[in-house]
């Protein structure tokens, strides 16, 4: 087997689909391409729901995170720090991270990792 056809489409899908953290791709009109089925358990839509809708759609939000890196248009600016995010209706809260994928010096992607954060303990939080 090629080299190349190990990183087939298919085979990417497969990997991100057994991540327990949700994986969200979108483009850079926040508009939903691709996610995996992490994101169907914990927004309890399937993903042919969420294909096409807006990103921040998904959070309940009609207008777009204001820290979104799909906000941000120059090659090189940073990508933004993890931030917390609430999924709603399960009150799941996630660390949200996302970094711009840039082509010929425009925006064309961004991938997002959500992860799931175990709510705190009463003795955590004293520790803290």
């Amino acid at each position: 087997m090629e080299q190349s056809e190990i990183y087939t489409e298919k085979l990417m899908n497969m990997i991100l689909d057994v991540i327990d953290d949700i994986i969200i791709i979108h483009d850079s009109a926040h508009t939903i391409i691709w996610m995996n089925r992490a994101g169907e358990k914990a927004f309890g839509k399937t993903v042919d729901e969420v294909i096409g809708t807006k990103c921040y759609e998904l959070f309940g939000n009609t207008v777009s995170c204001s820290d979104c890196v799909a906000n941000v248009t120059n090659v090189g600016s940073p990508a933004n720090n993890i931030k917390r995010r609430i999924i709603p209706g399960t009150g799941i809260r996630c660390d949200c991270s996302a970094v711009p994928y840039f082509k010929n010096g425009k925006l064309e992607l961004v991938v997002q990792h959500l992860r799931p954060v175990t709510p705190c303990t009463k003795i955590e939080n004293a520790e803290a």
